[in-house]
């Protein structure tokens, strides 16, 4: 009789703790089902928003966008914006990045985007058919949205429209050494191969001078073979470049290199030069 009720105890027991396992697994299904589902409506809130952005200031050669937020933004999260083409590949010489203006009592949201290009480029890689957005969460994507905009961007032809708020005269950012392209400090982009960090300067919506604070940074993979179309200079401040054939000497501060069948400039030796030589 005392063995059978000991049995009975111990069943009740190993009873008892079965269904406590069960209750906590529940819980948490319960917890991140809950979370799952309060991430998902976030993000369509955000997307939303996106939806009924405003333009509220442009030039030929920027855009900015505002948005209102469902909420402030938390400090691990971001949010980015491209310029795409109409294959959906983010135009080379525009660069974009978001913006938090402060307002107080108000969840606003701004996006500028700008050219950088103060060197001749053809007009067809300066065309964007829409706009992506991309929102990070503890550095992982977790949205994108594309929205048709099309803008011809530094259009010489076109009207030299001007409309405040624009970016500021001074963007920090990265500059590619391959082909002159200027990345923002908080674009979505990073920077690859070799590249210099620095400042673009302007006024009035237009950006045409870059200044290095940094010696050449990255690297490249070393190339099987050199078959250069042709070697020379690339001036930093302004992108001019310039043969080795011409009798002319390059502006500091510059960088020797040589351009492939690409086009894509490779410096050599990696230096930055700050005086004529």
């Amino acid at each position: 009789m005392l063995c059978l009720e000991l049995r009975i105890v111990k069943s009740f027991n190993v009873f008892i703790v079965f269904l406590t396992m069960v209750l906590i697994s529940g819980s948490a299904c319960y917890k991140n089902s809950d979370r799952t589902a309060f991430e998902i409506a976030k993000q369509n809130q955000l997307m939303d928003a996106l939806t009924n952005f405003e333009i509220i200031g442009e030039g030929t050669d920027f855009l900015t966008i505002k948005i209102e937020l469902p909420a402030p933004l938390s400090a691990d999260s971001r949010f980015f914006v491209m310029a795409l083409d109409e294959s959906g590949f983010p135009l080379r010489k525009v660069s974009g990045y978001g913006y938090d203006p402060k307002l107080e009592g108000k969840n606003h949201y701004w996006f500028f985007l700008f050219l950088y290009a103060p060197q001749e480029w053809p007009e067809h890689l300066n065309r964007s058919k829409s706009l992506k957005f991309v929102y990070v969460e503890n550095k992982v994507i977790t949205a994108e949205k594309v929205l048709e905009y099309q803008k011809e961007w530094g259009g010489k032809n076109g009207p030299k429209v001007f409309d405040l708020p624009a970016p500021p005269d001074n963007i920090s950012g990265f500059l590619l050494l391959k082909d002159y392209t200027f990345l923002a400090r908080d674009e979505f982009r990073q920077p690859d191969g070799y590249y210099i960090e620095g400042t673009i300067s302007g006024k009035n919506g237009r950006w045409s001078i870059f200044q290095a604070l940094s010696d050449i940074k990255g690297q490249e993979p070393e190339p099987q073979f050199v078959l250069p179309s042709d070697w020379g200079w690339l001036e930093l401040a302004t992108g001019r470049t310039h043969s080795m054939r011409e009798a002319i000497s390059p502006q500091p501060p510059y960088v020797k290199g040589w351009w492939d069948g690409k086009g894509y400039f490779h410096p050599e030796p990696v230096k930055i030069f700050s005086k004529q030589e």
